[in-house]
């Protein structure tokens, strides 16, 4: 046992940092700890020691340092269960040292899985589906029964206006470049497959913001040819009525009032009567 017996030599401050020092034992470097030990364990030169009563400093202290470094990482990000644990081994620290670190986070409610989910859930669903929120919670190392628990709670018409919204923005990206509504309905599709959108969601978001805009675009262009077959159906019964009215008058004046008059007389729209008489009166008239 008197073997075992060991004597503190020398207690200093550490030059880089003021809050830790180096002790040494029989005049050899031992082992640095905080500056707080020291204190508590009455750390002084000339006390005797032994191996079991500096495990027990140097445990202590690993956990002081320990829970140091893991409320400086969660000030900066509040993280999950399983991220503190993994960023903690990675810089060093046992894994007894860590559980103990873990249950006082816990404990005091530095770290909360469930509401570290409710808050990730608020924020992401504004950009994302719950199939990628789901997968993104695994990665953290949350259990897949928590999540699943939270997000059934979420309101799906809440998710719905955040695809339709993330939809019609990329929707009008892609128009900017791209005008076969199949390939921007198939883009858009997969953009929002991307985002973690179920298939029932993309369907009806595309219904609703791709194929309204092409349903839309069709009739316009329906409605053009159609307006373009009209007019040159008028047209044609206009020069017909022209070529009759010519026959017996030479007055422009006279010509157009008799020619519009009788296209009035079979219903076309007094524009489209204008748009024609000029084409077929003022050209012929150049030539008179």
């Amino acid at each position: 046992m008197e073997n075992l017996k060991k004597i503190i030599t020398k207690v200093e401050i550490q030059k880089r940092n003021k809050d830790r020092v180096n002790v040494y034992i029989n005049e050899e470097f031992a082992f640095a700890c905080s500056a707080q030990l020291v204190y508590v364990h009455n750390i002084v030169k000339g006390k005797n020691v032994d191996f079991h009563y500096l495990n027990e400093i140097i445990t202590e202290d690993n956990y002081i340092k320990c829970k140091s470094t893991a409320l400086k990482i969660i000030e900066k990000v509040y993280k999950t269960e399983s991220q503190i644990i993994s960023k903690l081994l990675e810089k060093g620290y046992d894994e007894k040292t860590v559980s103990r670190t873990t249950e006082f986070l816990k404990e005091y409610g530095f770290i909360n899985d469930e509401k570290f989910i409710g808050m990730y859930i608020k924020d992401k669903i504004k950009v994302s589906g719950r199939k990628k929120i789901r997968y993104d919670l695994i990665k953290k190392g949350i259990s897949e029964q928590k999540i699943d628990e939270k997000l059934a709670c979420v309101d799906k018409d809440i998710e719905k206006e955040s695809a339709f919204r993330l939809a019609e923005k990329k929707y009008n990206v892609i128009i900017k470049s791209e005008k076969d509504y199949r390939k921007i309905y198939r883009r858009v599709g997969e953009f929002l497959v991307r985002k973690g959108y179920n298939s029932d969601i993309v369907s009806e978001i595309l219904n609703s913001v791709v194929k309204k805009e092409l349903c839309d675009f069709q009739k316009k262009d329906e409605a053009i040819c159609t307006k373009e077959a009209n007019l040159d159906k008028l047209y044609q019964i206009a020069e017909k009525r022209y070529r009759i009215i010519i026959k017996s008058e030479d007055n422009y004046n006279k010509i157009y009032k008799k020619l519009s008059d009788y296209l009035l007389r079979r219903g076309y729209s007094w524009e489209d009567i204008k748009s024609v008489l000029n084409s077929i009166v003022n050209n012929e008239d150049s030539y008179i």
